[in-house]
């Protein structure tokens, strides 16, 4: 999923950074999950990882990428719906996914072969409803799959993992499809190539990792207090004052799901209300307390703490912060150029200009 902030290109330097320090793979907090992609590589580095983050979307990334451990089965949802043991049967179904395995041939049965259908986001995220975000055929489809999976899942007919790997598969395909420049605070005002393409689905086969790993739709700090002593808490918190309940509110809607109530709309992108996921990391006043206030909070040996060079606080603040939480008061820095990610281009005006930023990722020895 396009996502600012996404650790996915800053993986190698990451997990580099925890070899110099010489931590062996305990327990690890990935305080703000985002897409769950540090979550996925701690996991495969053979850390027990509890994630948390405020947005729902990355809730299901979590329970996806870092706490399901097998490739679903699907037997209870073979024998209990009549419509896909049909498709099942179907020769010309069969070709079409011979070799997918069960996940694959669920996927195929949900991208392919059900109806696209009227619903929340076809009524208001497409052209049906003022806005271009999805095109109609695949705003129908989403809900169609999005109804589907909720039926399924609070019938019994698929457990948790699975319903967490097809939901993650649906938001990101989704993604794929979207007429943004990457996020969602504005549609494009014509359709891009992207856009026209129909709907695929590309779900990712869980990975084994250590048991206990956990995921949690919370307040990074509230986490952090119940999850007792751990060897490591990463937190990669918002740089900027853009709140990410504004700037992808569109997954955070296909995510929901909005089954039992309805949300009302606001302004020419359809907002949601975002009650309790507006973050103090987006303010320059709060961010510093706020990293305090996480520091007290963990039971973490060690913290990680990923910033970059345009961020709200400042490296001073930021080292202050950090050498009053730190064992003797010491702060170790690593730094990594890269290129941002870009959603608009650079005009009069703009706060961040040009191509290239740094990556700051601090250590410090808590206890």
């Amino acid at each position: 999923m396009r996502y600012i902030g996404n650790k996915t290109r800053l993986l190698p330097f990451l997990l580099s950074t925890i070899e110099r320090l010489d931590l062996a793979p305990k327990t690890a907090h990935d305080a703000f999950s985002g897409t769950a992609a540090v979550g996925r590589a701690l996991k495969a580095a053979g850390w027990r990882v509890a994630s948390s983050d405020l947005m729902t979307y990355s809730y299901v990334f979590q329970r996806a990428y870092v706490v399901a451990q097998r490739s679903p089965s699907f037997a209870a949802l073979r024998a209990g719906d009549p419509e896909l043991r049909r498709a099942l049967r179907s020769p010309s179904f069969r070709a079409s996914t011979a070799g997918t395995g069960a996940l694959g041939a669920i996927t195929e049965y949900l991208a392919r072969w059900i109806d696209g259908e009227r619903g929340f986001i076809g009524t208001h995220f497409a052209p049906a409803g003022g806005r271009m975000y999805f095109t109609q055929e695949n705003a129908d489809r989403i809900d169609a799959i999005r109804r589907r999976l909720h039926e399924w899942w609070s019938s019994g007919l698929i457990e948790d993992d699975a319903y967490y790997v097809l939901l993650a598969a649906l938001v990101e395909g989704a993604d794929r499809v979207a007429n943004t420049a990457g996020v969602y605070a504005a549609y494009i005002k014509r359709w891009q190539a992207n856009a026209r393409r129909p709907l695929t689905l590309k779900p990712e086969i869980p990975q084994r990792g250590p048991r206990g790993a956990s995921a949690h739709r919370a307040d990074a700090g509230v986490v952090a207090a119940s999850a007792g002593e751990v060897e490591l808490i990463y937190i990669d918190p918002p740089y900027n004052a853009r709140q990410y309940a504004g700037y992808y509110h569109v997954p955070e809607v296909i995510a929901r799901g909005w089954f039992d109530a309805v949300p009302v709309l606001r302004g020419k992108t359809g907002l949601v209300g975002s009650a309790g996921q507006q973050s103090d990391w987006c303010s320059a006043r709060k961010a510093g307390a706020a990293l305090s206030e996480l520091l007290a909070a963990t039971g973490a040996r060690h913290a990680l703490v990923s910033y970059n060079s345009e961020g709200l606080l400042s490296e001073r603040d930021l080292r202050d912060v950090l050498a009053r939480a730190a064992k003797f008061g010491t702060v170790k820095r690593y730094s990594r150029g890269y290129r941002r990610y870009r959603s608009d281009s650079d005009r009069v005006g703009r706060v961040y200009q040009g191509d290239r930023v740094r990556e700051l990722l601090y250590h410090v020895r808590l206890r």
